[in-house]
């Protein structure tokens, strides 16, 4: 069965050998004071030895959900993203204009370095962040190519372009559940 996705920041990563159901909701509910009804969800990332662990409020899980399903958040598919980039460095970027929401998964060889969502009210902000979360880590943005998985414009990648050593487009727009 195809996998599902939602633009969505409630998630979190847990290593893999401290993950239970019950902490991953606790972590969650701390996290983003989650108030009402949501549904719980885990991904296994074994290449991180870790889980993602998500909440999808029950409304959204119902509408775009299967029976016993529901939708992961697109981080999980960025994650899938950066372990097929041949590259060492592994930088994959989206930012929605719509919900002004950025999201970045950031590895080097087979170590994940972040996984991380945030508001961002434009693109040059978003991207902002992006430089910064990758010169935090130590590594060289001329020396990374970025994955990016929406929808840009000429002068959007020609910013790119000033800042990185080039972009790889893989737009996920498609796959995102309205």
């Amino acid at each position: 069965m195809e996998k599902k996705y939602i633009l969505s920041e409630l998630f979190t990563l847990i290593p893999a050998e401290h993950y239970t159901p019950q902490q991953g909701k606790a972590a969650l509910q701390e996290q983003f004071a989650l108030q009402g009804e949501y549904v719980y969800g885990r991904y296994d990332f074994p290449k991180a030895n870790a889980v993602v662990a998500y909440a999808v409020p029950q409304e959204e899980a119902d509408k775009n959900g299967t029976e016993g399903e529901i939708p992961y958040p697109l981080v999980v598919r960025m994650l899938e993203e950066a372990i097929q980039i041949p590259h060492f460095n592994k930088v994959v970027f989206h930012y929605s204009t719509a919900k002004k929401i950025s999201h970045i998964v950031i590895a080097t060889g087979d170590g994940l370095k972040l996984a991380n969502s945030f508001k961002a009210d434009s693109f040059e902000s978003a991207l902002y962040f992006l430089f910064l979360s990758i010169q935090q880590l130590q590594m060289n943005p001329r020396q990374c190519i970025v994955r990016v998985c929406s929808e840009t414009t000429q002068q959007q990648e020609e910013t790119f372009a000033r800042f990185f050593n080039g972009i790889e487009k893989d737009n996920l727009e498609d796959i995102i559940q309205k």
